[in-house]
Order: C-alpha cells, then sequence, then structure tokens
C-alpha cells in the first residue's frame, strides 16, 4: 500500500485521512467478495440510533468462540461502524479478519460529541460489552457460533482506546460496569489513544469531549489511572500497547507517557507493539486488505496466548 506509505503527513487532517482511506478502500474493494462471505449481524444494544454493534462469526468452530471487541476512533466527533461508499469496506475489513482468525468480533457504534460528551461515550462502550454478556444466546441463534463470553478481549483505537482506558479507570463505570466484567476479560489492546492532555500538541478535540482544560486535566486516562487504588490497578486484565510507526505527535506523546505511568504502576514493563509503515488513520482500515496487517497478526497471537 504505496500510498499510505509515500504520504508525508502524520497528523490527522484531511490531507492524510481522506488519501489513506482511498487508498485502503481500493484494495478492500479487491477482496469484498472473501470480506461479505464472513456472516454479519446486527443487533441493538441500547434505545438510541448509534446504540447497534455489528458481529462477525468465525467462518467454522468447532465450539464455543472467544469474542473481541473493537471500538474504533474518530476524534470524539466521528466514526461508523460501517462508512457509507466508497469506504464501506472499512471495519468491515477487520471483523472479517478476526472472525477468520477465530474470533467473534463485535464493532459497536457509539454516541459521539457534540450529542454527548464525557463520559457517556465510555458509558456506551460499557453497555456494548454487557448486552452481549447478557444476551449471549441470542447472538448464537442468529448465526452460526456461540461467544464465549469467559473469554472477552477489548481493543480501542484512538478515541476507541480513550474510551475503553475510561471505561476501566473512571470511579463510577469502574464500580458499575468494568469490576463485574473484569473475570470475563482476558486482555486490553489499547491503540493510539490520547491519554494525556498536553496543550499546544494538537489536543484541541480534547476540549470538545471534556468540556474545560480542567475537567481534561482531572478525568484524561492518565489522571484517572493515577487516581484508582493500587488493589484495583493490579487487577486489570494483561495489557498490551500499539502504536502506530508514524503516528500523530499527540498519540507518540501521551503513549509515552501513559506506557510509563502504567508501567509503574503496575511494576512491570507494559509491552508495546509498532505498527510498522502505518500512520494513525492507517493501522485498523488496513485489515482485511492482505497489506500492513502483521501487527494484527502478533495480536493475535497475543490474545490466543491468554485463552
Amino acid at each position: 500500500m504505496d500510498a499510505v506509505a509515500d504520504n508525508p503527513h502524520t497528523e490527522v487532517s484531511p490531507e492524510l485521512v481522506v488519501p489513506t482511506l482511498n487508498a485502503i478502500a481500493a484494495v478492500l474493494e479487491t477482496k469484498r467478495a472473501e470480506i461479505e462471505a464472513v456472516e454479519r449481524k446486527t443487533f441493538k444494544y441500547g434505545y438510541l440510533p448509534r446504540q447497534q454493534l455489528d458481529v462477525y462469526y468465525p467462518p467454522s468452530s468447532s465450539g464455543k468462540a472467544p469474542v473481541l471487541f473493537f471500538f474504533y476512533g474518530g476524534g470524539f466527533v466521528s466514526g461508523e461502524r460501517i462508512f457509507p461508499a466508497p469506504w464501506s469496506l472499512i471495519y468491515a475489513g477487520l471483523g472479517s479478519f478476526y472472525a477468520k482468525r477465530g474470533f467473534l468480533t463485535v464493532i459497536p457504534d457509539y454516541r459521539l460529541v457534540p450529542e454527548v460528551s464525557y463520559p457517556e461515550p465510555a458509558e456506551d462502550v460499557g453497555d456494548a460489552v454487557l448486552w452481549v454478556v447478557r444476551n449471549s444466546g441470542i447472538v448464537a441463534a442468529a448465526g452460526s457460533v456461540e461467544p464465549d463470553v469467559s473469554a472477552l478481549f477489548l481493543l480501542g483505537h484512538s478515541a476507541g482506546a480513550v474510551h475503553l482506558a475510561t471505561l476501566l479507570l473512571e470511579p463510577w463505570l469502574r464500580a458499575s460496569i468494568a469490576k463485574p466484567l473484569l473475570p470475563r476479560i482476558r486482555g486490553l489492546v489499547l491503540s493510539g489513544g490520547a491519554y494525556a492532555y498536553e496543550p499546544g500538541k494538537g489536543y484541541e478535540f480534547f476540549i470538545h469531549y471534556y468540556g474545560t482544560v480542567q475537567a481534561a486535566s482531572k478525568n484524561e486516562p492518565l489522571a484517572l489511572l493515577k487516581a484508582a487504588p493500587a488493589e484495583y490497578v493490579r487487577s486489570l486484565p494483561d495489557i498490551l500497547l500499539v502504536q502506530a510507526e508514524r503516528d500523530t505527535v499527540w498519540a507518540n506523546s501521551s503513549g509515552d507517557i501513559f506506557k510509563d505511568a502504567l508501567s509503574a504502576r503496575l511494576g512491570e514493563e507494559v509491552p508495546r507493539l509498532i505498527c510498522k509503515g502505518h500512520n494513525h488513520v492507517s493501522v485498523n482500515p488496513a485489515l482485511g486488505s492482505g497489506e500492513g496487517e502483521e501487527w494484527a497478526e502478533d495480536v493475535v497471537l497475543w490474545m490466543k496466548e491468554r485463552l
């Protein structure tokens, strides 16, 4: 995917997003039949229009399949589990990629700014996971494979990583949603998130979500991590951090800060995987294309080691 590798831009902008997604979409289009051959069903996990999720079923399974949830990014203001044409296979490719490797894959939508603000999207993230756990029979009856809701993996990218970290670390969400789920979660994969607010590094979107600089500094994942009880932090499932080789300034900086803080709180080094050749936008949309998937194969191995 030379168009991605040759793009000189690294910060999120139309000059990065549009050429990147157009290049990936063109390759995915050549794989349409292969991607759409993977069974997909849509469910509502709430009453609002954006509280829906797609489930991608593994093509074959000798028993229950572990469940992978993917929470996309979009700067808190955008993102779709299924984009309109010509990008309609983006994330469908991801769903088929992980399903083919044995994971029943769930991609939820969640509410966006300005309709909502912190922490409501993180509530949606938790509600989507809870819905699948509580309605595994419905999910199984609609498709070809039964989900193993005792073996969950959660993957969040960019804003999705922030929402996932918030779900696990914000006191009310931690107690009401995350803590009951922890025994079921085998691993967390946090990719390219804005975990720490740093003025002057392109964090304007942070304020749109949190409301004020003060609120952002108080409720960012880094602050929530530092405030969480030590016993709770040590009880978290295994965590893998993921970063694009050509990620944004803010993702690289906050990723370093969060990795150091998390490692210090856990008392051990948290592993980080670098996605070679990728920019912030290309990492997940490329899955299903047959190109740039090496990092995700490593994630699959990491998850299977925890089954």
